[in-house]
Parts: structure tokens; C-alpha cells; sequence
């Protein structure tokens, strides 16, 4: 029945309910009344009672009472769009993020008016995430595996297992992420990935196959893009960073980086790095195979890019303590998220050469522009990766010459049938001799 209608005909009912004088005459009524209305009967008890309000709109049900709205569209869209480029925060990190970036994005989308800008700027973390939470995706995928390392060197390098407990940058946990498609055979790309115990600072670099050498190369570029020296390097137990030539380049430096390793199949004994693995070198790249060594150079344009950007303006919530309590840890973060940047300034942990350029960083560069910078590479990388995919396919279908082309006319020539041989018995033994 229409609206209208049903108004209609809840006050003939409740005017026949409040008529009755019997509790089992009143009964037949709310039955009747519960059975054409649809409505659940303590609550059309309450309606013919005259306790709640009769229908105001849709099919019966009363407008929800509370305070109005504080938040209008405006205020969603500005949100909404800081969210989708700053890669789709959670609310308090967001809300970390807005006072840093509301100024470029008024430079680009122009003035936002005095009371919008407030608006925006009171807006709580948990308000954020209940304005953003239509618009949230969910996806997860599996991982490949990699190889192990050499059993003398894991006995040089010393396992660490304990929580970390350091006050100052520079003690750093790796790992390395397969863009394999899922499958490990042949060669493809791997992503190395550096993150920053104290400050959050990451930076990804890709390599070729992550041998030795190529992993020592893009460590010595990720040390030229950090703000700070190397103190501390964690990693797993792959051969990657369990060789020789990779625990000297750190040893025999001066002075010399400690170098430790986790437990085997412990992942939470890194769970930093393993956490940016996801956000970072997934989040960007996805799970798709990058199979051909011409794609290392514009891939490695692409996550400097990202990591800079990540490092500049992408805030993240640093666990102050943790500690047991019963069979569990209870872990205390930062009550106010922020970027690696803003915290290593805040906390006056650089040198004053290195804060001078890291502020000249911070106020050259545009969150947006350097996204769209990203966006830029990511595609062309994509479109390089798919013109060498095709390249591969073309190569593999066209035949050769001599030898395998006629090989190739042969397997395009129809097969004839197979002839039929006659059935057995299952008792009858058979030589494996050919018959003379």
C-alpha cells in the first residue's frame, strides 16, 4: 500500500483498537493490524496506543530524532578527495595528513571560504572514518615464496628477536617483495624495501633477480635518499641478505652497521617491513608479473617518486610502547599521526645539514603534483610491460628458420587418429619385447 494509504489506515485501527474494551477483542485487532501492516508487534502495539508517532514518509517509519548533520557534502567531497590521492588513509592518519595538505589543494581547487576550511580542519578521526566508510575497498592476495640462504653465514649473523627499543633513526628493518605473477620460474623483479624503525621513513627500489651485487646497488642508492646513516640492518633469512658480500659492505664500513637477522618463518619478528610491504610495494604495484630487465629503470623512477611522496606527506602512526598483559601485548601508538618527515624534524634528530634540506624538500615539492607524477609513470610502466609482453608472445608464435621451421610445419600438420588395439584380458601377461 501506498504511503498515504497506510496513514490512512492506521487511524481507522487505532481507532477500533482504543474502542475495544477487552484485552482478547483488542488482540484480534493487533493481529489484523500486524498482519496487513507488516510491522513487528510490540512496535504496532506502541502505534495504536498512540505512543509513537503515526508514519511520516515511508511505510510507517518515523523520522529518526538526534542532532542535525554537522557535516555537509562539501565537507565529504574535500575529505573524499584528499583521501583517494593520499592513497586511502584510516581516519587518524587522514586527519594527521588534512593541516598539511588543505593548503595545496585550495592552490589547485581553489578557495575553500573560512567556514568550510574550519569545518574540514574540526572534523575528529573517528568522524572521518564514519563519513569515508561507503567508499572503502577491501582486497588481499597470496604471496610467493622465495629461496633460502647459506647455512655459514646465518651462523655469523646473530638472530634478533626481541622488541625494538631504539630512540633515534637509522635502525632499519629490509625485506624484499617477488613481482612474480605468481609464478617463481625465470627471472622478473623484485622490489627491495627499506623502512625506519623510529621515524617510519621507507624507500623501494627494484632490482633484477636480487642477487648480491644488484641488492648492494639499490641499498647504496635507498642510503643516498635517507636523511640519516645507517645504525641497524634486520632482515629475513633470504640469500639475498645472508651473503658475504652484503655483510661486509655493512661490517666494514666505519663505524659498522650491526647487522641481524629474524627467526625463521617468525614474519612478526619484522612486522614493520612486512606492514609496508603490503602498503608500499603491493599498494603500488599490485601482484602482476614484471618479467623483463628493461622495466627496472623506469620502475625505479617510479618508487623514488613514491617514496618520496610517501616520506614527505603520507602520515603514519609509530607504536610508543608495548607490553604483556595476561596471554596478550597490549600496544600504545602515538596519539596524533605524522609524516616521517615531520617527525624527524619535530624531534630534532638530524643534523643541521640535513634538516636544512629536508625542509627545502618539504617546501619545494606538492603532494599533488607529485602524484600526479606518480600516476604518470605508473601508466607508462604498464604500457612498456605490456608492449614487451606482447613482443614475447609474437616471438614464440612466429617460426624459426631452417631446422625448427620445418619442425613448426610439422606440428601444424593434422595428427592422424590413433589406431585401435584390441582389448586384453586383465589376466593375460604381455612382453615388453616388440613382436619379430
Amino acid at each position: 500500500m501506498s504511503d498515504k494509504a497506510g496513514e490512512e489506515y492506521l487511524v481507522r485501527m487505532k481507532r477500533r483498537y482504543q474502542a475495544m474494551k477487552t484485552k482478547r477483542a483488542r488482540s484480534r485487532v493487533l493481529d489484523d493490524f500486524v498482519a496487513i501492516s507488516g510491522y513487528e508487534r510490540k512496535y504496532a502495539t506502541k502505534l495504536l496506543n498512540g505512543r509513537r508517532a503515526g508514519p511520516a514518509g515511508h511505510r510507517g517509519r518515523k523520522k529518526r530524532a538526534g542532532r542535525p548533520r554537522s557535516y555537509c557534502e562539501e565537507v565529504v567531497r574535500v575529505l573524499k578527495d584528499l583521501w583517494k590521492v593520499s592513497e586511502m588513509p584510516c581516519g587518524k592518519r587522514l586527519k594527521a595528513l588534512v593541516p598539511e595538505w588543505l593548503g595545496h589543494y585550495e592552490r589547485r581547487e581553489g578557495d575553500l571560504g573560512e567556514e568550510l576550511r574550519q569545518k574540514v580542519l574540526a572534523v575528529s578521526p573517528a568522524q572521518i572514518d564514519r563519513l569515508l566508510a561507503p567508499y572503502r575497498v577491501e582486497d588481499g592476495r597470496a604471496r610467493a615464496r622465495g629461496c633460502r640462504s647459506d647455512a655459514a653465514i646465518r651462523a655469523e649473523v646473530p638472530v634478533r628477536a626481541e622488541a625494538w627499543s631504539v630512540e633515534e633513526p637509522g635502525w632499519v628493518e629490509a625485506d624484499t617483495v617477488a613481482h612474480c605473477g605468481g609464478s617463481m620460474s625465470e627471472s622478473f623483479i623484485w622490489t627491495l624495501t627499506v623502512t625506519d624503525i623510529w621515524s617510519g621513513w621507507t624507500e623501494l627500489r627494484a632490482t633484477w633477480n636480487r642477487g648480491q651485487y644488484g641488492v648492494i646497488e639499490r641499498l647504496e642508492e635507498i642510503e643516498r635518499a635517507m636523511p640519516f646513516g645507517l645504525k641497524g640492518w634486520d632482515t629475513d633469512n633470504g640469500g639475498e641478505f645472508l651473503n658475504w658480500a652484503l655483510v661486509s659492505h655493512l661490517k666494514g664500513r666505519e663505524p659498522a652497521v650491526e647487522v641481524t637477522r629474524s627467526r625463521p618463518y617468525r614474519k612478526n619478528d619484522q612486522a614493520h617491513v612486512e606492514q609496508k610491504n603490503s602498503t608500499h610495494a603491493r599498494g603500488l604495484l599490485g601482484y602482476d608479473r614484471l618479467g623483463h630487465d628493461a622495466l627496472v629503470a623506469p620502475c625505479n623512477e617510479l618508487l623514488a617518486l613514491w617514496s618520496l611522496w610517501g616520506n614527505l606527506f603520507r602520515p603514519t602512526m609509530r607504536q610508543v610502547y608495548r607490553r604483556r598483559e595476561g596471554g596478550s601485548y597490549k600496544r600504545v601508538h602515538e596519539k596524533h599521526a605524522k609524516t616521517p618527515a615531520r617527525r624527524l624534524l619535530e624531534a630534532d634528530k638530524l643534523g643541521r645539514e640535513a634538516k636544512r634540506e629536508l625542509e627545502k624538500q618539504l617546501a619545494k615539492h606538492d603532494p599533488f603534483e607529485l602524484k600526479e607524477r606518480i600516476e604518470a609513470a605508473l601508466s607508462a610502466l604498464w604500457s612498456l610491460a605490456r608492449e614487451l609482453d606482447d613482443e614475447d608472445e609474437w616471438e614464440d608464435a612466429r617460426p624459426g628458420e631452417g631446422l625448427a621451421a620445418d619442425f613448426a610445419t610439422l606440428r601444424r600438420r593434422p595428427t592422424p587418429p590413433p589406431a585401435s588395439t584390441p582389448k586384453r584380458s586383465p589376466n593375460t601377461k604381455t612382453s615388453r619385447c616388440p613382436q619379430l
